[in-house]
């Protein structure tokens, strides 16, 4: 046998991890000494970049907080009105409407996160947004209008420095109005990852000196500073760390050599080998064959499961197509029984013959035609789906030769959708429901009414065969809906029984026959085939 040249996978590995592993600790070393020389100029770069970017934000909200103070006073015609009425209702009115300048100016701009007015002359103070529920009642802030001083008319820090605020006081209308920004809101949302040392605070001035922390500032505006501070021991340590963090892995990453290659061999290899294995035994015809080795991980016993379950699944799936296959055979070697029963035969020949005796030719000859062509449709057809247009013909052909026995006893109708003639269906088929009418529910008193209809409808078709004749007795009628619980043997309803099996047979659980009677009403049978006629065109 010729012999593969093709490495195995264990050997393109174990070249792979060599091609792999030595470049990179070569260029791991030399990594980790300029990492080591870059990495407090980068720490350095990065907190300056940080105190930039955050003191240039902190600077636009201050430079939108300014523009809306001063439009305020300047352009705001609300401002002047309200500090010149006297009506308490139209006071109130442009009092709100100020508010809501405020509030909106304060919603859609990165401005300010409260501003106050306070009017001296009413001694009304106004917060936007709105006084919570630990401020109603109070006048936060109002201190620092009590103190104002030339430098309050400046950006400054609140006592406890959690407060940027400024204060402009417009003389001629004797109004306060005031800007704070939420510090301690914007500190807690900077950080920096891989510090946890690493602070920032406000100050008036620069932070005081500590020799165990590196400090960096930044001015935002006048004399407020945006500070940050962080710890040279982390600072070092992280460093160092990340030396021998990386030394250490490179040897490491040397040593596992051996070990990757044993675990891909163990957990993969392996059980590809099994799974090959297995795959072979079966291309041989051991259906039995199932992998009965234990998995050495979740992906490979789902693998090992799934393949177990295929075998089952085509064993049971030959032994289920060999039976249907058997069960088919005996299906139709019943059903050709029935229809060449005696009595079908005997009455058609007892026919003929009295035909024949009342010397009416033509209709002797239409009943010979009949029988030929009924009997060469039934053993040509054989297990082949047949056109309907044909199935149709032979029983529009068979009422018309049974009238001649039944002259006066029924009259049949077809409402038949022209495209169902493109379908097929298993021969002889509906025929047999046609021929069970005439069997047994014709009456001798009256004429019998029978309608076969069809119609197709998104990929379904559904025939209706009715009659206006005897009925089918209740006990009858539930053996006939519940045909395929009954055992083959009781010999009841054969030929129905035979018409819903191969039904079933070729269109599968989706295919299906319901019967609806009443005695001295009548009876429909309802087929329902799933069928696509787009496919016929």
């Amino acid at each position: 046998m010729h012999k593969s040249k093709q490495k195995s996978l264990t050997t393109r590995a174990a070249l792979a991890l060599l091609i792999l592993i030595l470049p990179f600790n070569i260029l791991g070393i030399v990594t980790s000494v300029i990492s080591y020389r870059n990495t407090l100029r980068n720490t350095e770069a990065v907190i300056s970049y940080t105190l930039d970017s955050y003191s240039l934000l902190l600077n636009n909200r201050i430079r939108n907080i300014n523009a809306d103070l001063y439009g305020l006073i300047s352009n705001n015609s609300q401002l002047m009105e309200l500090s010149s009425m006297r009506d308490a209702s139209s006071y109130s009115i442009q009092r709100y409407r100020l508010f809501k300048t405020l509030d909106d100016a304060r919603k859609t701009t990165d401005t300010a996160d409260l501003f106050f007015i306070y009017l001296k002359d009413r001694d009304d103070y106004l917060q936007v947004p709105a006084f919570d529920g630990t401020t109603v009642g109070t006048r936060p802030h109002f201190s620092y209008i009590e103190n104002y001083d030339f430098d309050s008319a400046r950006w400054f820090l609140s006592e406890d420095a959690s407060q940027m605020l400024r204060i402009l006081y417009v003389r001629n209308q004797n109004i306060y109005l005031g800007a704070v920004i939420d510090l301690s809101a914007f500190l807690s949302a900077q950080r920096i990852e891989g510090f946890s040392s690493l602070s920032f605070s406000f100050s008036d001035g620069t932070q005081a000196e500590d020799s165990s922390r590196l400090h960096y500032n930044k001015k935002v505006n006048g004399s407020i500073c945006l500070n940050a501070s962080l710890s040279r021991k982390e600072l070092n340590g992280s460093i160092s760390f990340l030396q021998y963090a990386l030394i250490l892995f490179f040897i490491l990453y040397l040593a596992l050599i051996p070990v990757l290659y044993y675990l891909m061999r163990k957990y993969m290899v392996l059980p590809l080998k099994h799974l090959n294995s297995a795959h072979a035994q079966l291309e041989t015809g051991n259906e039995d064959y199932r992998i009965e080795e234990k998995a050495n991980s979740l992906e490979f016993e789902t693998a090992y499961t799934s393949f177990n379950h295929m075998a089952a699944s085509l064993q049971l799936l030959q032994r289920e197509i060999l039976e249907k296959e058997l069960a088919n055979k005996q299906l139709q070697v019943d059903y050709l029984q029935l229809q060449i029963r005696p009595h079908f035969l005997l009455n058609s020949f007892n026919v003929l013959y009295t035909l024949i005796q009342r010397g009416q030719k033509q209709p002797s000859q239409d009943m010979v035609l009949f029988l030929s062509d009924y009997f060469r449709y039934l053993f040509r057809s054989g297990n082949e789906l047949q056109l309907f247009a044909k199935e149709r013909k032979l029983i529009e052909d068979y009422m018309n030769i049974t009238r001649i026995s039944y002259p006066v006893s029924f009259e049949v109708s077809y409402q038949l959708d022209p495209v169902l003639d493109l379908m097929r269906v298993p021969p002889l088929l509906l025929h047999s429901f046609m021929e069970n009418i005439i069997a047994h529910a014709l009456l001798p008193d009256r004429v019998v009414h029978i309608v076969f209809s069809g119609e197709y409808e998104e990929g379904i078709v559904t025939f209706y065969i009715s009659d206006d004749g005897k009925g089918i007795e209740e006990e009858a009628l539930y053996e006939i809906n519940h045909i395929s619980d009954q055992p083959a043997t009781t010999g009841k309803n054969v030929g129905i029984r035979n018409s819903i099996l191969r039904l079933k047979y070729y269109y599968g659980e989706n295919a299906s026959v319901e019967c609806e009677s009443e005695t001295g009403v009548g009876t429909t049978f309802t087929i329902t085939i799933p069928y696509d006629l787009e496919d016929a065109f």
